[in-house]
């Protein structure tokens, strides 16, 4: 593999009036083509886990051309809820590649107010649903973490890691999400808001990829 020429070098070699050599123009497409440095792993939305106690947080889910259309299950509102969701990508990369970025394909509920039914009562939920962080891991190392304020407005959303390790044991990302569910007036422990709005409470998990590139 060539080694990189510095971009400043190689913007010399092509000055007005310069004429550059054939070695010069090695030297830049060896710079611009990055085939041979770059390395990527990834999976489908059929790899992702749910924390807790199995499918006790589920209230349904479905898989469907690489994608995972799931729907969380609340046993009480009114109170905050968490869940933890986790892709697990293997990947057999050598030493001396860094993690460049971690690709997420994922939509997530809209933060938004709507009506149910409870036995005869109609009640209005207004949700509030973000992201409480992201975790990247190598094995169990912990390499990454963004924690608040994340903000995911399409669906393909890219997180910036640049992260170097002797050994690459597979890339875990975790996905922690908080969900604020409250009701205008008192409801029923067995409401269950999912069974008439499914489609306010659904996520889609697509594919989650890392890139890694050789910096040399």
């Amino acid at each position: 593999m060539s080694k990189r020429t510095d971009k400043n070098i190689l913007k010399q070699y092509f000055r007005s009036g310069n004429r550059p050599t054939q070695k010069q123009f090695h030297e830049l497409i060896d710079n611009c083509y990055n085939g041979a440095n770059a390395l990527t792993a990834s999976v489908s939305g059929y790899q992702v886990l749910i924390d807790l106690d199995k499918n006790s947080t589920i209230s349904s889910m479905r898989r469907e051309s690489g994608k995972t259309y799931l729907i969380p299950f609340f046993d009480r509102i009114n109170i905050i809820h968490r869940r933890v969701y986790h892709y697990a990508i293997p990947c057999n990369v050598g030493a001396g590649h860094t993690l460049d970025k971690i690709t997420l394909d994922i939509t997530l509920p809209q933060n938004t107010s709507y009506g149910v039914k409870d036995g005869r009562k109609e009640v209005n939920i207004k949700q509030s649903i973000s992201i409480e962080g992201i975790k990247i891991f190598n094995g169990s190392e912990e390499l990454h973490a963004v924690q608040t304020g994340i903000k995911i407005e399409k669906s393909l959303h890219e997180i910036q890691v640049r992260k170097a390790a002797t050994q690459w044991l597979g890339i875990g990302i975790d996905i922690g999400l908080t969900y604020d569910l409250k009701s205008d007036i008192a409801v029923s422990d067995q409401l269950d808001i999912a069974a008439e709005s499914a489609g306010m409470l659904q996520h889609i998990f697509g594919s989650a990829g890392c890139s890694f590139i050789i910096e040399e």
